[in-house]
């Protein structure tokens, strides 16, 4: 349950920022949502360190959201950011899922846990 609040409560903050990005936004607001977006990334991991259930990468291939040769890519592209940012993150970003598809995935991912 803590996974699943966490996972919402981001994603829900994550898309605030996008729209307030797009309008043009301070620094110090930027600073603010990164440092938020960073301490809600950390629950989430936590929440997820031993959680039962599939990994959101696992669902979305066995939903035949992504295949196996797209989730390694976007592994890939997440270790090389090195910025710790979420899978969920990378996927939208390359434009592999859409936002709807991610938050669809990680409802399901929370059900199971």
């Amino acid at each position: 349950m803590a996974e699943k609040t966490a996972v919402l409560e981001f994603e829900e903050v994550r898309k605030e920022y996008a729209v307030e990005d797009a309008r043009g936004i301070p620094m110090s607001v930027r600073e603010w949502y990164d440092k938020a977006l960073e301490q809600m990334r950390q629950r989430i991991r936590e929440a997820r360190n031993g959680a039962k259930g599939k990994r959101l990468g696992e669902l979305l291939v066995e939903q035949r959201v992504l295949d196996q040769e797209q989730l390694q890519q976007a592994l890939a592209e997440q270790e090389q950011r090195g910025k710790g940012e979420l899978l969920g993150e990378v996927l939208t970003t390359l434009g592999l899922i859409e936002e709807e598809t991610l938050l669809s995935a990680l409802r399901t991912q929370a059900s199971e846990n």
